[in-house]
């Protein structure tokens, strides 16, 4: 075995120790400065362990590890001292699911749910979708390249399209199979007719699970809800600004920015009369989502990230296929 990735496996094996046993810790204070400070650590040390391995090994491992550190810090604000999963039902949550609500795994295993077949159905659509999404996007690249994040915005659609709304999809009906009560993670984005519905209530349930339980509710109380909102944008930054920037070691600060963008928008709903307007004009309102969400996407997925990992990755899927 290569030696880094044993390391990073035994890194691995260590978070999923502590990630058992952090709810037993009955301070919730101590419980919550252990579980940052193995998230940071776990940051730190992925990045740097793999500095001269290649951009898609980095963000492979950077990305792991980091899910898997996150899932420590949910366990301490889900249980508050009160272990409430078995080493089974743990691991089930740790390494099988994507979702951030381990209370859902506390059954595991029962009787099979409905849903299951609706959910590969799904999963097995929308991964033919990505793939000519995929196939699109080289012709694009091609004959296009010179439009604006056009052959970049359909490849990424594409590799969306397989892994959220495909690969995870059909995780959801295993789950669901296994008698566990989980939900879609991806929930219909298009149909947002504001950020705050976007980021909130479809897009990525498993993040707005995390950053809600973790960041929002704790902060809420003591520093009011704008304040709470906004430090949550600001830590899905950072945690974004690690999986993307720090693997290709370039474009430090966009996706940062992105996010600072998305949470000031996001404000702007609520208190701003004209864009209060906006977002409850029927058309107007999806208009306001879209040009927010592409407009500023290159931020976020930079020109770097997307040479030295997103092209290399849909080469190598539609090698495989």
């Amino acid at each position: 075995m290569d030696l880094i990735l044993g390391i990073l496996i035994a890194w691995a094996i260590f978070l999923l120790y502590t990630g058992y046993l952090i709810p037993y810790i009955k301070n919730l204070q101590t419980a919550r400065i252990v579980g940052w400070t193995i998230v940071i650590g776990t940051a730190v040390f992925s990045i740097l362990l793999t500095t001269n391995e290649s951009p898609t090994y980095r963000m492979i491992a950077i990305a792991t590890l980091q899910l898997v550190s996150m899932k420590v810090i949910v366990m301490v604000e889900a249980y508050r001292g009160k272990p409430g999963l078995n080493v089974l039902q743990w691991l089930a949550f740790s390494l099988g699911w994507f979702g951030m609500r381990p209370n859902l795994f506390e059954v595991f295993p029962a009787k099979p749910l409905d849903g299951v077949i609706a959910f590969v159905v799904k999963g097995i659509s929308r991964i033919i979708i990505g793939l000519l999404l995929l196939i699109a996007s080289v012709y694009l690249q091609k004959y296009y390249a010179h439009i604006y994040f056009l052959y970049e915005l359909v490849m990424l659609v594409g590799l969306s399209f397989i892994l959220h709304f495909g690969i995870l999809n059909l995780s959801t009906a295993s789950w669901r199979f296994s008698g566990v009560d989980v939900k879609e993670l991806f929930r219909s984005p298009y149909k947002a007719t504001s950020l705050k519905e976007f980021w909130g209530k479809r897009w990525n349930m498993a993040f707005s699970e995390m950053t809600a339980m973790v960041v929002y509710k704790p902060l809420k109380t003591s520093y009011g809800i704008p304040l709470a909102m906004i430090a949550s944008f600001l830590v899905s930054g950072m945690l974004h600004e690690i999986a993307i920037s720090f693997p290709v070691k370039m474009g430090y600060g966009l996706p940062f920015l992105y996010f600072v963008l998305h949470g000031l928008a996001m404000y702007a709903e609520g208190k701003v009369a004209f864009v209060k307007l906006i977002v409850s004009n029927a058309v107007a309102s999806h208009v306001w989502v879209f040009a927010w969400l592409i407009l500023p996407m290159p931020l976020l997925f930079h020109h770097v990230f997307i040479i030295e990992v997103v092209e290399p990755l849909r080469d190598f899927i539609l090698n495989v296929f």
